[in-house]
């Protein structure tokens, strides 16, 4: 119904602007203390550092935390279907979005959507408008922006109906990318088995 849209102040009749942290939730990431051991041994709790926020979607951990690390320090568990947002450094800018529930550490800011309808629209507002989010970035030798000024960028939201439409056409091209990146990781550990077997002759072609 594009071609007849009428618009208001600039946007379609019946959409809405909203701050990010207004409307969503947003977590700053923490890196658990690396002079405590028991933060880091044996850990079950997937974190990322920035560096993962390069990837098209964060599938697999940078490493792994304690239970005690998550309640003793600043990091927090984001869960699947949040966008990132790398907010200093060499991967200032940088969004992705995960596929699984992580930590991550400072250099990261989280968006949550808590009704989970706006997921997928959020990464792809936010990929699409990151150099804006960013031309706010302060520093010198290491430019840098932070949470306030995610939470203060304005996201136009379609109505609910229009919403709704637009996630049940790209809800399964995403699943569709998720499944196929962790079918890489299953694929990428087969060639890791059996390529040292083939070269000690184990196995034959």
């Amino acid at each position: 119904g594009h071609e007849t849209a009428r618009f208001t102040d600039g946007i379609p009749e019946g959409w809405g602007t909203h701050k990010i942290g207004e409307r969503f939730d947003t977590y700053l990431g923490g890196t658990p203390s690396r002079t405590q051991p028991q933060y880091w041994q044996n850990g079950t709790i997937p974190w990322i550092n920035s560096g993962k926020v390069n990837e098209l979607r964060v599938v697999e951990p940078s490493e792994y935390i304690t239970e005690l690390a998550l309640n003793k320090s600043a990091t927090k568990l984001l869960p699947a279907h949040t966008t990132l947002v790398a907010i200093t450094g060499a991967t200032l800018g940088q969004v992705s979005y995960t596929e699984i529930a992580t930590c991550a550490n400072q250099s990261v800011v989280g968006i949550v959507d808590p009704s989970a309808c706006y997921e997928e629209y959020i990464y792809c507002y936010v990929s699409n408008n990151i150099k804006h989010i960013i031309s706010k970035a302060t520093g010198g030798a290491q430019q840098h922006i932070n949470k306030d000024i995610v939470n203060a960028f304005d996201i136009v939201l379609p109505n609910e109906g229009l919403m709704a439409s637009f996630k049940n056409l790209i809800a399964p091209l995403f699943e569709k990318i998720k499944n196929l990146l962790f079918q890489n990781i299953r694929l990428t550990e087969a060639r890791d088995r059996l390529l040292p077997k083939l070269m000690n002759g184990e196995i034959e072609v």
